[in-house]
């Protein structure tokens, strides 16, 4: 034990605070020095731990006495193996062990019931105990990336395993998908790419709501469907997949169409696909013009910091329909920032007022210290380091006042910036900075209800195809709540009603000025609820 309590656990025990963050260089010297104080763990009150970026080499076995933690986050240590008393946290909702050395986890993690959420990733996986996952029947994401997995536990296919929306195995060694994939009936998002992949069981295609689904990197037999894949073609890979199926069930004489369909019953079953496609709601997509249309270039800097960025315009408006629909669109944004990002930590969504927009734009990472901006709904110029430090204050005034140790609202994304000595910015012709990402946009491109045409900017830690996906998620959305126009392409009085968003392409060029991408380009947009009329096809 310690020569005297850590003063963050006595704060903690003496307030009787339900959480507890310890991480940084103070801590480390601490846990080089004598171990982990062992009076955190007579903290039984506990909710939430987070232990984070430090030397931590070993989890004492007393952290089975945290008998009402909910949260245990514990990523970005040196932890090479985690003790049987885990098993005995069962309140546990969210355990985050990634970017760690781990080998190998206890078969006594079966008895975390309650977990939704369990973050593997980056460590050194080989393999896990047998039917692990099995009675883990809340789940919701499952991290196993960046590791060393040459098998996918089997019993991450279970039944059980109804509410599991997201899975995680990129960057392993895997070689096969296991059987039973169809029965994760609420997957939504599925992540298997830089595998040793040979094969997709077309059975794949049976998980109706996967929309979100990553293979590259795997050496398929299958040439065409890798031909789909590396078209980042979700759809078009559920819809060939389908397809594989379906002879599947034929050949074994499953329920299936017949090879004997009539041409009559083939032609009408093409005519009726046409008219249910009049009824979708449109996505209309205008191609950019070199002479006028908006571009963004990146700078070699930011590709460090902040890499992956999207950004697209959507024409023709209408938050004034109703006296909630402006707020609804804020509140989709929250709502995505949340769930599909991840509270930001993979990726973050800004908006702009496209007529305050001065373009062409540059995406630059650069010294807090040297940038100035206006903060969203702020009117005073201020060092985007000086804000970062007021934030930081108010929030751990806010902490002290609420006893508590998480943050809310901005400030709970200040930790996304630790460790980088540039931060990024995105720049407007006049150099005025108008997007700050994670953390805030800025007052002149801020959208009102009176907006009509709107810059959407996606940014990202971790890949082009997640901004794709957020991206997509926000375009449905708008289209669903009806802010675009009503659709009047068609001379039908069915029509009517039909929703239609306008988007028009924004190039993202690289340092050298050279086109890297444009979105959205022929392979995005792919949900099956809409239809995309395209104006250069």
């Amino acid at each position: 034990m310690a020569a005297s309590i850590w003063p963050e656990i006595k704060n903690v025990r003496d307030e009787k605070r339900h959480e507890l963050v310890l991480h940084g260089a103070d801590i480390s010297r601490r846990i080089d020095s004598g171990g982990v104080d062992d009076s955190l763990f007579l903290l039984e009150h506990l909710n939430l731990l987070e232990i984070f970026k430090t030397t931590l080499k070993e989890l004492p076995h007393s952290v089975g006495q945290l008998s009402n933690l909910t949260s245990l986050v514990l990523h970005s240590n040196q932890l090479t193996a985690i003790p049987d008393e885990i098993g005995k946290l069962t309140k546990l909702k969210l355990l985050d062990l990634s970017f760690n050395q781990i080998t190998s986890v206890p078969k006594d993690l079966d008895k975390l019931v309650n977990l939704e959420t369990l973050n593997l990733g980056s460590n050194r996986l080989e393999l896990f105990p047998d039917n692990v996952f099995e009675s883990m029947v809340n789940l919701h994401v499952v991290d196993l990336s960046h590791n060393q997995l040459t098998d996918l536990p089997e019993d991450v296919m279970s039944p059980n395993l109804e509410h599991l929306l997201k899975l995680q195995a990129q960057d392993n060694g895997i070689e096969r998908i296991p059987d039973g994939i169809a029965n994760l009936i609420s997957l939504k998002h599925l992540d298997l790419s830089n595998n040793a992949l040979k094969e997709i069981p077309p059975e794949m295609s049976e998980c109706s709501k996967l929309k979100e689904l990553f293979l590259k990197g795997n050496k398929l037999k299958d040439r065409r469907l890798m031909k789909l894949i590396d078209q980042c073609h979700a759809k078009s890979v559920m819809d060939y997949l389908a397809n594989l199926r379906k002879k599947e069930l034929e050949k074994s004489g499953g329920k299936g169409a017949g090879k004997g369909a009539s041409k009559k019953q083939k032609k009408k079953s093409k005519v009726d696909d046409e008219v249910a496609d009049l009824g979708k709601n449109v996505m209309e997509v205008l191609h950019f013009q070199d002479d006028r249309s908006l571009n963004v270039k990146c700078s070699e800097s930011v590709l460090e910091v902040r890499p992956y960025i999207l950004c697209c315009v959507v024409k023709g408006l209408d938050f004034l329909k109703s006296s909630n629909m402006f707020k609804g669109f804020i509140s989709l944004q929250n709502k995505l920032h949340e769930e599909i990002c991840d509270k930001r930590h993979t990726a973050t969504i800004a908006t702009h007022d496209l007529k305050s927009v001065m373009h062409p734009l540059l995406y630059d990472a650069r010294s807090p210290v040297e940038v100035k901006l206006v903060q969203l709904f702020k009117h005073k110029s201020t060092s985007a380091a000086r804000l970062v430090t007021k934030l930081r204050e108010e929030a751990e005034a806010e902490r002290k006042a609420k006893k508590r140790n998480t943050f809310s609202g901005i400030h709970k994304y200040l930790n996304l910036l630790n460790g980088f000595k540039k931060f990024p910015f995105i720049f407007d012709a006049e150099d005025d900075v108008i997007s700050f990402p994670p953390i805030t946009n800025c007052e002149k491109t801020k959208i009102t209800q009176e907006t009509t045409d709107l810059l959407i900017e996606v940014t990202s830690t971790v890949s082009l195809d997640t901004c794709k996906s957020v991206m997509e998620a926000l375009l449905t959305g708008m289209l669903n709540m009806g802010c675009g126009s009503v659709n009047k392409s068609e001379e039908t009085a069915d029509e009517e009603g039909v929703q239609k968003l306008t988007i028009e392409q924004v190039k993202i060029l690289n340092p050298e000025g050279q086109l890297k991408v444009v979105y959205p380009s022929r392979t995005d947009l792919s949900g099956d609820q809409y239809r995309v009329i395209r104006d250069y096809d």
